[in-house]
């Protein structure tokens, strides 16, 4: 079965009554938001790359006067604004950067090989995830734990997530270079690739990485301490970042996950939670952590910069369905993703349609479900 797009939502009429269609929340956006502006989108990747070029031209300075404890908040910063220019591709390789494919692609891999994020691979990953948003099979990049599969699992592999420091390679190297869980994304006969252009288009992408990393080794003067110390370190809290965003997007104590016949398109984007970190950080990440319930409806539609609007819209017509509309202040974001990584540990309720956390209050539901 081909991944169902965002304009081929199935919606029964006994789910029409506890959720909105996506008709009506698609009339719900202001016209404005559909459009795409190269310009626009050419600033704001020009803006992140004078950003993380200046936070270079100064980590000599930072490590000068506060030595490892500048290097580490430099490294703090680098990882943020590499997650900005990371939404830059993001855009590109959702569409929404211009009008025309052929520039998102160019300016996809100008945005993501730097960061070696392998922009084709990762285009198709990606995609299944929002088509098939809080599905537990068919949701990639979003490893949903049933207790079968924990279970089975080795205790490192059970609470690896647990340790506050893997988050800095899960991105890079476990996900895009390892392949876990969804197949490797430099390498073109991994699982994640089904036809030769998909194979070649992993090529392609995985040698813009490799120029960019054997650039950065020859500024480096070939030293290897330098190269992971300034160029390699700064990537693995890019991907850091990157883990904490994705993961508190979706993950918290009342999420739920469909199994094959009680998913549908809506249902499951509305698990998507928006979460406000302030301190001018949702608009430093472009909006990707507050505005990323109306991305995930109209991924392929609305750029970064429209969502804020699109945010709006959507809130209104969530608002008559509780809990539809999930948004948190998330201010202690950091501490919330090491809470729930050590507390959400793997999903029970298989068979019944629905999916849950294994907490209490979500045994007694499943209780209740059964029962009636």
């Amino acid at each position: 079965m081909a991944p169902m797009s965002e304009t081929q939502t199935v919606t029964t009429s006994t789910e029409q009554k506890v959720l909105p269609t996506y008709e009506e929340i698609r009339r719900a956006i202001p016209l404005q938001c559909w459009e795409k502006s190269l310009p626009k989108s050419l600033f704001y990747l020009v803006l992140d790359f004078v950003i993380l070029g200046s936070l270079y031209y100064a980590v000599p300075y930072i490590e000068g006067y506060a030595g490892w404890t500048g290097l580490l908040v430099w490294y703090w910063f680098m990882g943020m604004f590499g997650s900005s220019l990371f939404v830059i591709g993001h855009d590109c390789g959702h569409g929404t950067f211009s009008e025309y494919p052929w520039v998102n692609d160019f300016f996809g891999h100008v945005a993501h090989a730097p960061i070696l994020a392998p922009y084709f691979p990762w285009q198709k990953s990606h995609r299944q995830h929002h088509s098939y948003t809080s599905h537990i099979e068919k949701d990639r990049g979003h490893p949903w734990v049933t207790e079968e599969d924990h279970l089975n699992r080795d205790w490192i592999t059970r609470h690896f997530a647990k340790i506050p420091i893997s988050g800095l390679f899960r991105w890079n190297p476990i996900y895009t270079i390892v392949g876990l869980p969804d197949g490797s994304h430099f390498w073109p006969y991994s699982k994640l690739f089904t036809n030769n252009r998909e194979r070649i288009q992993c090529v392609i992408s995985g040698l813009a990485c490799a120029v960019c990393a054997l650039t950065a080794l020859h500024l480096c003067n070939y030293s290897l301490y330098t190269f992971v110390k300034y160029y390699y370190v700064p990537l693995l809290f890019q991907g850091l970042w990157l883990v904490m965003i994705t993961y508190l997007q979706h993950q918290s104590e009342t999420i739920e996950v469909y199994e094959e016949g009680t998913w549908n398109y809506v249902k499951g984007q509305v698990q998507t939670i928006d979460r406000f970190y302030g301190l001018g950080i949702d608009n430093a990440l472009h909006h990707i952590t507050d505005g990323h319930v109306a991305h995930h409806f109209f991924f392929t539609r609305i750029p970064h910069y429209h969502l804020i609007e699109a945010t709006e819209a959507i809130k209104k017509v969530l608002a008559p369905y509780p809990g539809a509309y999930k948004r948190r202040a998330q201010f202690d974001f950091v501490l919330e993703y090491l809470r729930l990584n050590v507390k959400l540990d793997y999903l029970i309720g298989k068979g019944t349609g629905i999916l849950m956390y294994r907490l209490p209050e979500n045994v007694e539901k499943l209780k209740q479900k059964k029962t009636n």
